[in-house]
């Protein structure tokens, strides 16, 4: 039997049923609206003054370009990493592994499905468990990477980055945690001491996680260039979002805050425990970008830029996951013809 075989069916009718999604979905709108009206009592006039001033609304539609190359983009490094471990896996399969990501972590409190689902979901395309892991976790490791060092540069001293206190702590305490865990992973990775001392199976599983991500720097400059560019490209995406609604809606300003505020307001959001960052999403854009946005635009552009970030990619999951579910309600010979490829697990 294939591994893996049963698997995301388990995960996709129990774990994420539609009722949980859309119950995770309603109670993160709900708090957003609510802390929009607390934060901006007079949303309401402002939204409805925004809409009728909009004057380019061609913006709107450059805005959707970006974000479906940002999504391409994140499936892209996903399929780079996996095909660089197991080089048969379906390429389309893949990519829909991190777009379903959408709509599990957008629904999810915490997102805290988002990682094991997609670990699962690579297990039913055949990549063994720890290969899966590694993944996953790299590829995280590269995302936040990248967003915390254009984060950084809200510390520098300039005057259009200025951020409050708890805001440059905020990044502090990010940045220390991601050089002290590169710092601590590769040295581990070069001297894995303690591994005896673990139980069997955990030590195991972390010589079989280590040799993984091995093969993955096996891949030397041209995998880690091509893995950097695509989130390079991922980010430069999203942040090229609100300065285009803020065009469709007739502003024209400087982009240095605009970039940097996305930047670390994408750093705090996983502080709420509310799907799609409900709460912390709405009182950060406020906050950090409230300052650099007309006052009269700032509640329309808040309002447009969670749908763009966080209702659209979760219809994209939901559109990626239906697309899988009916195809693979076909027959397995016809959906499974490169099952020779696969690896069985260890």
């Amino acid at each position: 039997m294939a591994v893996g075989t049963t698997e995301p069916q388990v995960v996709t009718s129990s774990s994420l049923s539609w009722r949980r999604l859309a119950l995770g979905l309603v109670a993160g709108v709900a708090v957003g609206i609510a802390t929009i009206a607390i934060v901006a009592p007079h949303a309401g006039n402002e939204l409805a003054a925004a809409t009728r001033t909009a004057s380019e609304p061609v913006w709107l539609v450059a805005a959707l370009v970006a974000l479906l190359i940002a999504v391409a983009a994140d499936a892209a490094t996903l399929v780079v990493l996996v095909r660089r471990l197991s080089a048969c896996t379906s390429v389309l399969g893949t990519g829909g592994v991190a777009i379903e990501g959408g709509l599990v972590g957008g629904a999810t409190s915490f997102g805290g499905l988002e990682v094991p689902y997609q670990i699962m979901r690579l297990r039913g395309l055949d990549v063994p468990l720890t290969r899966s892991t590694s993944v996953i976790l790299v590829k995280a490791m590269v995302h936040i990477s990248v967003l915390a060092v254009v984060a950084a540069v809200a510390l520098l001293p300039l005057e259009a980055a200025a951020l409050t206190p708890l805001q440059r702590w905020i990044v502090f305490g990010v940045l220390g945690v991601l050089i002290l865990v590169w710092l601590v992973g590769t040295a581990w990775l070069r001297w894995p001491r303690g591994l005896g001392r673990l139980p069997r199976a955990v030590g195991r599983r972390l010589e079989d996680f280590f040799e993984a991500v091995r093969m993955l720097r096996g891949g030397g400059v041209r995998l880690a260039a091509s893995v950097i560019m695509l989130q390079l490209i991922y980010w430069i995406a999203m942040f090229s979002l609100i300065p285009f609604i803020l065009h469709a809606l007739g502003w024209r300003g400087p982009l240095v805050p605009i970039v940097v505020g996305q930047a670390v307001l994408q750093l705090i959001m996983p502080l709420s425990p509310l799907p799609g960052g409900a709460g912390v999403a709405e009182f950060g854009y406020l906050g950090l970008l409230g300052r650099s946005i007309p006052q009269d635009l700032t509640v329309a552009s808040l309002v447009i830029w969670r749908v763009y970030t966080w209702v659209i990619p979760m219809a994209l999951g939901a559109l990626a996951l239906t697309v899988r579910t009916a195809t693979h309600r076909r027959p397995r010979s016809a959906t499974r013809g490169s099952q020779s490829c696969g690896e069985s697990e260890d």
